[in-house]
């Protein structure tokens, strides 16, 4: 059963420990039903102030096991070592993290590769067209009636289809 004196236990072994410290089973429920019993029982200012002053405890409690659980995220796609002690809710938001800053290094690692080549075709615009996203999720236009434009043959030849434009040559 959760007590003051656990929580303050709690308090400095987490404040005063590198890695994540072992908790209880079942301790984030436990807090929830400890706080909400807390509450009720709460009579005047000084038993409110002690109330308030585990809520604070509890936040740094979370706060710190969030940080050291991210923390932890780099070194474990790194290397596959998972952190030690994390509570079952814990474990579900660590996977979270780990997907997320793979996505992240996934995308970012993308911006290196070379860019695929386009094939693009020149048209002159016929009717003004205004803007819209392409094929490349890029955008392009807004376009006035005799502009002449690159852009990519799909999005070419559907303008072309609608007879918003016509094909342009280069001529030497």
């Amino acid at each position: 059963m959760l007590t003051d004196e656990t929580i303050r236990r709690i308090f400095e072994e987490e404040k005063n420990s590198p890695g994540l410290t072992r908790l209880p089973e079942g301790f984030f429920l436990e807090v929830k039903e400890y706080v909400e019993r807390k509450g009720k029982m709460a009579r005047d200012e000084s038993d409110q102030w002690a109330l308030d002053s585990i809520k604070r405890r509890l936040k740094t409690i979370f706060g710190r096991r969030e940080r050291k659980i991210l923390n932890s995220v780099h070194g474990f796609i790194d290397s596959g070592v998972l952190p030690d002690n994390l509570t079952p809710e814990e474990e579900k938001f660590f996977e979270n993290a780990v997907e997320c800053v793979k996505g992240f290094q996934k995308k970012r690692e993308g911006a290196f590769d070379e860019p695929e080549e386009e094939n693009l075709t020149m048209v002159t615009i016929l009717e003004d067209v205004p803007r819209f996203v392409g094929i490349n999720m890029k955008n392009y236009g807004p376009y006035k009636k005799g502009d002449v434009t690159t852009m990519p043959d799909e999005n070419a030849q559907l303008l072309i289809q609608k007879q918003l434009a016509e094909k342009t040559e280069i001529k030497n």
